[in-house]
């Protein structure tokens, strides 16, 4: 059996079966996602009846990837939803909490994470139920034993958990990124559930796309002789390029090194960067005006022939939008981008995900534990909480 296009005893010798086979499978747990969400219509009504969301403060915050997960979501929560929202890392919020509990507002306290377990999102918790004056708060956490879900959980709280598979072997948490993002989506439009469950049924072909017709070209820049990754993208898809720079390092635990930016800012400056032998992935917007930014960005440094390698990854066709970069990966056009452009982050991941196992691989890591306890655990535990 092949996983990511390696077979699987090949995987388990060079330490990356746990992250190729968990990277395949997070179609299927979207799919539960969403299921979920559906099944539970009437408690998600029922918590959302209880306070006007239209005039409450929510707090999205979680720390690492799962902050990233809630900054992808932020802009179509705003957007389609038309709400008040703001990102804010609980590894922020615990420095000066007053800052943005003591508001004369309802709030609803959004807590993102893998664990559910890791202190300063603990601590953001107990600052926030302690603090506010009006107060909700809803759980995206993967593991129902964490002490948030477990400890912390009370009669304003809406939390339903994610599938058991969320939660991962591998140091890769592939799932423990993109699931935060589905659930959080899917519960803020509940509404829409329809949509969804398109989605959903789009994203399984396309992913079989992706692993058996586009992983040879992703072995293929794996393979390349660079030293670093640097990614860029517009809005939520800047938030992938963050969430991409973090996994390079990761994975590779710190032998590729990696930065992002947005698409527009790129040419002030950072695509010098372009100068070394270094991979540049553009993130293309799945929407006809932003992405031509985007790949006015990607044909600009293709053009200017430096030695990075410009590779792309959009909804249009190389021809279409004029794309010159060699390197391109076209994902197939779905409706639901057009009111929701943060599930495209999704597909996206798909193929970021492949390259950082097959990058980890070529730079003698093993992505299952790239790693150690001592350097970096899976559940970041050696910071110290202080108290006012």
């Amino acid at each position: 059996m092949k996983y990511l296009g390696l077979e699987e005893e090949i995987l388990k010798e060079k330490g990356g079966y746990y992250a190729a086979t968990e990277i395949e499978r997070q179609p299927d747990l979207w799919k539960e996602v969403v299921e979920d969400v559906e099944k539970n219509k009437e408690k998600i009504e029922q918590f959302f009846s209880q306070f006007d969301l239209s005039k409450t403060k929510i707090i999205l915050s979680g720390a690492g990837s799962s902050a990233l997960a809630a900054s992808v979501v932020q802009n179509t929560l705003k957007k389609k939803c038309h709400l008040d929202v703001e990102v804010v890392p609980s590894t922020q919020i615990i420095l000066q909490p007053e800052y943005y509990f003591n508001i004369d507002k309802t709030v609803l306290f959004v807590s993102y994470g893998s664990s559910g377990s890791t202190p300063e999102s603990v601590e953001a918790i107990r600052l926030a139920q302690a603090m506010c004056k009006d107060y909700y708060q809803m759980f995206v956490i993967c593991a129902s034993n964490g002490i948030i879900p477990t400890q912390y959980k009370n009669d304003h709280t809406l939390y339903i958990p994610l599938p058991s598979n969320t939660k991962a072997h591998s140091f890769a948490a592939t799932a423990e990124f993109t699931c935060l993002i589905l659930q959080t989506l899917a519960i803020f439009d509940f509404k829409h559930i329809d949509d969804y469950k398109k989605f959903v049924d789009y994203a399984a072909k396309e992913a079989r796309d992706i692993f058996e017709n586009k992983i040879e070209l992703i072995q293929e820049i794996a393979n390349l002789d660079t030293i670093a990754l640097t990614t860029v993208g517009s809005l939520e898809f800047e938030v992938l390029s963050a969430e991409t720079a973090l996994k390079a390092v990761e994975i590779t635990s710190g032998k590729f090194l990696s930065n992002f930016n947005s698409s527009i800012e790129y040419r002030h400056g950072p695509k010098l960067i372009m100068n070394s032998p270094v991979l540049c992935m553009h993130y293309i917007y799945p929407d006809n005006f932003i992405s031509k930014y985007d790949i006015d960005m990607m044909n600009e440094v293709e053009t200017d022939n430096l030695n990075g390698t410009v590779i792309g990854i959009g909804f249009l066709s190389k021809d279409e939008a004029v794309i010159k970069p060699k390197y391109y990966f076209e994902c197939t056009k779905n409706e639901v981008f057009e009111n929701n452009p943060a599930l495209a982050t999704l597909i996206y991941a798909l193929i970021m995900h492949a390259l950082m196992v097959h990058l980890s691989i070529r730079n003698g890591v093993r992505p299952d534990t790239p790693s150690t306890d001592k350097q970096v655990p899976k559940v970041a535990n050696r910071v110290t909480i202080y108290t006012k």
